[in-house]
């Protein structure tokens, strides 16, 4: 397996597809506000809220959901093999300084972790019946009311957080990797020890297919996903001899 090749060929197909994604939010707020907006949205200073329309939001999160399960195993495979020196532990210091207010202009940190699924066992939990509801295509007021949904603006700024969190990690791989390697070292130590068991991840990955996944692709995101989640399970594993 040429390893190198596989981590080139989908960062690249991945960092074209996050600079599509930041090209569509500037074109989307450029087209409704002030040329300044299309500047801070990208992160470089914001500290206020950000607004897309909810139609631009919902095609920018149908790419973002399997662009970042697709990095969070290219982090896997690049990690392949890779060994670190345990760092020092250092002495706790009292009295330190506050910290200073945090800055909207520092890159944010990107989740090594697949968000766990989340399961209701409440029977009277109503949030997890599904919900229907049914429109008339003959109503002259339908068509109008649901293109005003879908210009209707949505707070995009944990959006744009998370775009440029991914941009950083695909930019400086080798330092994710060491990130998740630091982290597989303090598991094994965890599983390891003779304290009080306390729940800890076994790996990055969650159970079963990962978020953003699709059978049928309908986008270029999707068969980077397919072929990262394969090389990263291969990676994790070794080969199926079952």
């Amino acid at each position: 397996m040429d390893w190198p090749l596989a981590i080139t060929r989908n960062s690249e197909a991945l960092k074209r597809i996050v600079a599509a994604l930041f090209v569509m939010i500037g074109a989307a707020t450029a087209a409704l506000t002030s040329p300044g907006l299309s500047r801070r949205c990208l992160g470089e200073g914001a500290r206020g809220a950000v607004t897309l329309p909810r139609h631009v939001y919902a095609a920018i999160m149908l790419v973002l959901r399997p662009a970042e399960s697709a990095v969070r195993r290219l982090i896997v495979i690049a990690a392949r093999g890779l060994v670190l020196k345990p760092r020092a532990s250092r002495p706790f210091l009292a009295n330190l300084p506050a910290f200073p207010a945090s800055d909207a202009s520092k890159t944010p940190i990107f989740c090594l972790f697949d968000p766990l699924k989340a399961f209701s066992l409440n029977d009277h939990d109503n949030s997890a019946l599904p919900h229907f509801t049914f429109h008339s295509g003959d109503d002259a007021v339908s068509q109008p009311r649901r293109n005003l949904q879908q210009e209707h603006p949505v707070d995009a700024t944990l959006l744009i957080t998370r775009l440029r969190a991914l941009r950083s990690a695909l930019n400086d791989l080798p330092r994710q990797a060491c990130r998740l390697v630091r982290w597989q070292t303090r598991r094994d130590l965890a599983l390891n020890s003779k304290a009080p068991f306390k729940p800890v991840r076994i790996t990055p990955f969650r159970p079963g297919l990962p978020p953003g996944w699709r059978q049928r692709s309908i986008h270029e995101i999707d068969g980077v996903l397919h072929e990262c989640h394969g090389l990263a399970v291969y990676a994790l594993n070794g080969p199926d001899t079952s």
